[in-house]
């Protein structure tokens, strides 16, 4: 489980073209500092389960603002619950003072520091990240680090502005693996400037960094960015819903391929991001990822069914129980089109636990 505290657009020191963090998000503001113990034991449920435990509670800190404290006796044993982390995302954490730093990660502490959550997690930018702030966020457990690279393009991320480089991301992935840290890093098909075969090249850069994990987010013109005015001047075009897919679909087999976890595909929807012209244009799907790993599907099994030598009108295809939902496609839209296609009176798509992720047979 992951406990998310948003903090949009705090440290950002750019405003890129694409980004509305009160769109995405449905946040107006960073959370308030004083109100994370809270949320947090809202989310783990601990409160009556641990009446004898004495209540988390704020003091003033040295810093001029206030830190969660906890007699030492009143700690329990540290376990590994492997379950729960931490994050905050939304903003570049990194860049923020770093004493600001240091009073949202110190309300996280006291709950790691007594097994019920395991270590914190954090999106930030390539460029916001040295050695001192390192050792600060080792200091508070943090064990996972995003890095918006968004692109390995120079010039799209100037047109896109960003305000790094690509060889700010390498640089910064070599030193938080060399650090120890988890490293994911967020893309996105369809910046400004980038094209099917720009972003296929930046496919290939990241896996040559070999990521524990990446997410995809097609661009959105989202209202209030600057987007907004290319996208009003027709300056930019955006991607549309199947070019997205196209794009994701390869950049996923790509990825999993290399042994890359693709952990998100498409923005999250909120109730803000869903209220009629919030997204003005681009390939949104409440469903995105679905429909990128059912295009996959589509093409594997009419992989399978084009070898047959069986020329009956039924065919029985076998997935994995965890694909079977891809398979069938939004609305049976798969199995309506291989019917169509290979003139079957019936295909049916049936669960096999021996069948490994992503395959299929033909029985």
């Amino acid at each position: 489980m992951i406990i998310p505290f948003f903090i949009p657009h705090a440290g950002c020191p750019h405003q890129c073209v694409f980004c509305n963090q009160k769109n995405i998000t449905g946040r107006n503001r960073p959370v308030d500092r004083t109100s994370i113990p809270l949320i947090i034991n809202q989310y783990l449920g601990t409160r009556a389960a641990n009446e004898s435990v004495e209540p988390l509670r704020w003091e003033p800190s040295r810093l001029g603002g206030t830190l969660m404290t906890r007699h030492p006796a009143a700690i329990p044993p540290r376990r590994d619950d492997r379950g729960v982390q931490i994050a905050f995302y939304g903003g570049s954490f990194t860049a923020l003072p770093m004493d600001v730093q240091r009073e949202y990660l110190a309300a996280a502490r006291p709950f790691i520091q007594n097994g019920q959550v395991r270590s914190i997690r954090l999106s930030t930018r390539p460029d916001c990240v040295n050695g001192d702030i390192l050792l600060l966020l080792r200091e508070y457990d943090v064990t996972t680090i995003e890095l918006g690279a968004q692109s390995m393009d120079d010039r799209v991320l100037a047109l896109s502005g960003r305000g790094h480089t690509a060889a700010d991301t390498v640089n910064t992935v070599g030193l938080l693996k060399g650090s120890g840290f988890a490293v994911g890093l967020q893309l996105m098909p369809g910046l400004p400037g980038d094209s099917a075969e720009g972003f296929h090249e930046t496919v290939s850069k990241v896996i040559e960094l070999a990521p524990d994990f990446v997410r995809l987010y097609p661009v959105l013109v989202i209202r209030g960015t600057p987007l907004e005015e290319q996208y009003r001047d027709r300056r930019y075009t955006p991607l549309s819903l199947d070019e997205a897919v196209s794009l994701c679909r390869t950049a996923l087999m790509r990825f999993e391929e290399a042994g890359i976890k693709v952990v998100r595909i498409g923005l999250q929807p909120t109730e803000e991001l869903e209220r009629p012209g919030a997204i003005l244009a681009g390939p949104y799907h409440p469903a995105f990822r679905q429909l990128v790993e059912s295009s996959l599907f589509l093409d594997k099994i009419r992989g399978v069914l084009k070898k047959r030598k069986d020329e009956s009108d039924t065919a029985v295809i076998l997935v994995n129980p965890k694909d079977i939902s891809a398979a069938i496609g939004q609305k049976r839209s798969n199995v309506n089109q291989l019917k169509k296609q290979f003139k079957l009176r019936t295909i049916r798509i049936v669960p096999d636990a021996s069948i490994p992720k992503r395959t299929v047979n033909l029985l």
